[in-house]
């Protein structure tokens, strides 16, 4: 059912029912109002009707004879002015009785003043009653007033409540069906923008909210956010599946290389004219590679998590102690690179600890590899400051340097140069985070001329940031 016909039936309903309630309560206090208003008029005739009542039965006594037509003509005339169907009986002592009008044809019991109802086969009336006159001049006036007439002033008014409930009803069902469809009018088309809003040819649509109506718009709201919510639901999915596609598709095609390698020398540990020292290569060999694997892996699930990274994964976290923990790990790895450190007191920002801490682990281990000077020596130097509303987070090394035609390329995915033992991933991870981070990396020239400085710069207040063109690993700029 539709929610204008149901406002329509409801207000149809309704209608009648408050009209009916109103006017039972209306008859009730009316009936009341005029039973009051019958016992206040009865009870003025009597006390108009009394002074003549009592000259006529005084007449009626002294000259019984002669009837006193001029008083009862005042009588009947008094009776028949009044507004009343009803009539008056006169009881007089010792002369016949005087009848006026519609009385009953017993008298109601003679200690009763009324006013009062007295009940006659199935007729039923109102009287009131008084004595006129003392001892042998007594006589008793009796006014009535039939049921009926009461009972037919009701009967009019119960048809005219009920006329009009029954004129409510169709009133009510046409004002609800127009006033349903009017107020229903913007749900109707918030429904018609809703029923086209998945449409292909209206991507990204959105429902309006500015109907007029607070409840409306409000309701178009939520469904705009549930709509967005889903989209980046839709969209986050999507961006999953095509990284686990480019992980599964990167993985397959740059481990074949060192897996046939493997399998290589792996046959030639079993050929009998190996000796010891070849033997000694191959398994150094066969370590070489199973390195290389691990470190191209480790980099593509970086990337990867990178790429699906969330708002919840950004928490307040200490800059100076995340890379002395990370100077700390590379000292280990890499006992033949000297590294010194040069950080403020403590620098706190708001970003994601395991991206930057990503991001200083591929640059120590960059430098570690390839910043040994002429000599074999390798000095790392690692500098962290605050610069205006950023953190710059700079590592040197004392390496031949890199060329500046080359210091873009250096980041793209594989990129490595001749003879190099990394993935070609670890400055490519270092980029990502660096631009999920809202923040931005570069080559510089090193300070005494020779080596490498790269240098970050990152937001203290970071929030992730939207994909950036060429910033996935999984577009090839090579």
């Amino acid at each position: 059912m539709r929610l204008s016909t149901r406002f329509a039936i409801c207000l149809a309903v309704a209608v009648p029912l408050l009209v009916l309630l109103a006017g039972l309560l209306m008859l009730s206090l009316v009936s009341h109002d005029l039973r009051a208003e019958r016992d206040t008029q009865l009870t003025v005739r009597l006390r108009a009707l009394a002074p003549m009542a009592s000259a006529y039965a005084w007449r009626a006594r002294a000259t019984p004879r002669i009837p006193p037509d001029f008083l009862q003509r005042r009588l009947s005339e008094a009776t028949a002015g009044a507004d009343s169907p009803g009539g008056v009986y006169l009881d007089i002592a010792g002369a016949e009785p005087l009848v006026i009008g519609d009385v009953p044809h017993t008298l109601p019991p003679a200690g009763t003043p009324g006013p009062a109802d007295f009940a006659e086969g199935e007729r039923t009336w109102r009287f009131v009653a008084e004595d006129l006159g003392i001892r042998e001049n007594r006589a008793r006036l009796w006014v009535f007033d039939p049921q009926a007439r009461l009972d037919a002033q009701l009967d009019l008014l119960r048809r005219r409540v009920g006329l009009t409930a029954l004129v409510s009803v169709v009133v009510g069902a046409l004002a609800g069906l127009a006033l349903g469809r009017f107020a229903v009018r913007p749900l109707e088309v918030l429904h018609r923008q809703a029923r086209v809003i998945d449409a292909p040819s209206r991507p990204g649509a959105r429902l309006a909210t500015a109907s007029g109506v607070g409840e409306i718009d409000e309701l178009a709201g939520m469904l705009n956010t549930s709509l967005d919510r889903r989209d980046a639901a839709v969209a986050r999915t999507g961006e999953a599946l095509e990284t686990a596609r480019a992980f599964a598709a990167t993985a397959a095609h740059e481990l074949r290389t060192p897996l046939t390698s493997m399998g290589a020398n792996l046959g030639l540990l079993d050929h009998p004219d190996v000796d010891a020292p070849e033997r000694a290569e191959i398994v150094a060999d066969l370590r070489a590679e199973q390195g290389r694997m691990q470190r191209l892996i480790t980099a593509l699930r970086q990337l990867a998590r990178g790429e699906l990274l969330g708002p919840a994964a950004f928490t307040e976290i200490d800059l100076v102690e995340i890379v002395d923990d990370a100077v700390e790990d590379a000292r280990r790895r890499h006992p033949h690179a000297a590294i010194t450190v040069s950080v403020a007191g403590r620098l706190v920002l708001t970003g994601w600890a395991e991206g930057i801490r990503g991001i200083l682990d591929n640059l120590l281990d960059n430098a570690a590899v390839h910043g040994a000077d002429g000599r074999g020596a390798c000095e790392i130097s690692v500098g962290v400051c605050e610069d205006g509303a950023a953190a710059l987070l700079a590592v040197r090394d004392s390496g031949p340097g890199i060329p500046p035609a080359d210091r873009e390329s250096v980041f793209v995915r594989f990129h490595r140069r001749r003879g190099s033992p990394g993935s070609g991933l670890g400055l490519t991870v270092v980029r990502q985070h660096v631009l999920l981070h809202g923040g931005s990396i570069r080559v510089a020239d090193a300070r005494a001329g020779t080596g490498t400085c790269v240098e970050v710069r990152l937001p203290l207040d970071a929030a992730p940031a939207a994909p950036r063109a060429g910033s996935s690993w999984r577009e090839d700029r090579s």
